[in-house]
């Protein structure tokens, strides 16, 4: 299975997921497409793991980068507020800097998360979304932390609770990142801090210090801190320990 996964994330990074076939795949492999059908039944099978993998491997970096922005603001004596700002913030600098230094990669979630079209069938929708919730749970938390330190103002209604606003802040951070592809394409240039300009203006608008936000993101991007330090390659190793979350055969 991890062979398999490795060639067609190597298939889907070079040419987008149209560059991924089963009869692609088993010839990279020097293998039948009979061998890749014994460990998945459909094209859209293996997409479907694709993603689910790349999904992971977005948890962790932003995982990663939050322990070292938390390190960070532990030795430079920032308060807790500044901590808990910081800690959001982290989630979504960590996901722009992922898109930006892994495009391809990238590219394989946000285009079965922006087409109207459904790619994938409902079971395996449902079992990329499940990796991916886990981390809109995380970044709800820490609005809610955010909201009982009363840095930004409590959700009013049903209609705009921490999960609501988890998704929010999600939404705009992925439009940002894909209008901007489109805009530069056209010859438009847009600033570079335009996301995290983003960011603090959503956040801003939920009662936060934007002049404290946009001191905090430009310090954790200046020092380096949501720049990817983990592959995915890594999660196909078998003997590293950031594979954990890959299925074993019995799984599928």
């Amino acid at each position: 299975m991890r062979e398999i996964l490795g060639v067609a994330l190597d298939l889907a990074t070079e040419g987008g997921l149209d560059n991924l076939t089963l009869h692609r795949l088993a010839d990279r492999m020097g293998r039948s497409v009979a061998a890749v059908y014994r460990y998945f039944p459909s094209r859209e099978a293996v997409i479907a793991e694709l993603q689910r993998l790349i999904a992971v491997h977005i948890r962790a970096l932003s995982e990663d980068a939050l322990s070292r922005v938390n390190a960070w603001t532990k030795e430079a004596g920032l308060s807790e507020q500044d901590h808990l700002l910081a800690a959001l913030l982290t989630s979504g600098l960590a996901y722009e800097a992922y898109a930006r230094n892994a495009p391809g990669e990238f590219g394989l979630v946000t285009r079965y998360l922006s087409t109207v079209e459904y790619v994938l069938p409902e079971r395996d929708a449902a079992h990329v979304f499940s990796v991916t919730s886990e981390g809109l749970d995380a970044l709800a938390s820490q609005i809610e932390a955010a909201e009982k330190a009363g840095l930004i103002t409590t959700a009013n209604g049903a209609s705009d609770t921490p999960r609501d606003r988890a998704v929010m802040f999600w939404a705009a951070l992925q439009g940002s990142i894909n209008a901007q592809k489109f805009v530069r394409r056209g010859g438009w240039p847009l600033s570079s801090s335009l996301t995290r300009d983003l960011m603090v203006s959503l956040i801003a608008g939920w009662g936060g210090n934007p002049e404290r936000l946009s001191e905090l993101a430009m310090a954790i991007e200046s020092e380096g801190l949501t720049t990817p330090r983990l592959k995915v390659d890594a999660l196909l190793d078998p003997n590293s320990t950031y594979s954990d979350d890959v299925p074993s055969d019995s799984d599928t």
